[in-house]
């Protein structure tokens, strides 16, 4: 599972003290790019886009200045149309702040299409169990 770490500042925080929950939806994003990132499948797009057709999140704990969270990213599902990606922010005490199913289409000239071979290819490996 692809991690990368958010360190919490004051900019990330709402009135209320804590992380906007609008924030969380950035921090997802940059995790989901590390991941990408990580296996090379930005490299291998061809100029189709990965776009977020849906996303369920669930708030678990609130983050504040100071905290340090990593996000988690797993493949939980591949298709040649569809992706889902698992996502989990942990505090370093191993409670989660948030978690989310993220699913992912692709787009070639602002029209659906399938995922380019090689990227539908390390999207299944990664998903294997």
């Amino acid at each position: 599972m692809a991690g990368c770490t958010v360190r919490i500042r004051n900019y990330h925080l709402d009135g209320y003290g804590h992380v906007n929950n609008a924030r969380y939806l950035e921090f997802l994003e940059e995790a989901r790019w590390h991941l990408f990132e990580q296996h090379g499948l930005l490299a291998t797009l061809g100029g189709v886009q990965i776009v977020v057709a849906r996303i369920d999140i669930r708030y678990r704990r609130s983050a504040a200045a100071g905290d340090v969270l990593t996000v988690c990213s797993r493949v939980q599902s591949a298709a040649p149309r569809l992706a889902v990606i698992r996502q989990t922010a942990s505090f370093a005490d191993g409670g989660t702040a948030a978690e989310a199913a993220v699913s992912l289409v692709p787009v070639s000239d602002g029209h659906p299409t399938v995922f380019p071979s090689a990227v539908l290819s390390v999207l299944k490996e990664l998903s294997a169990p």
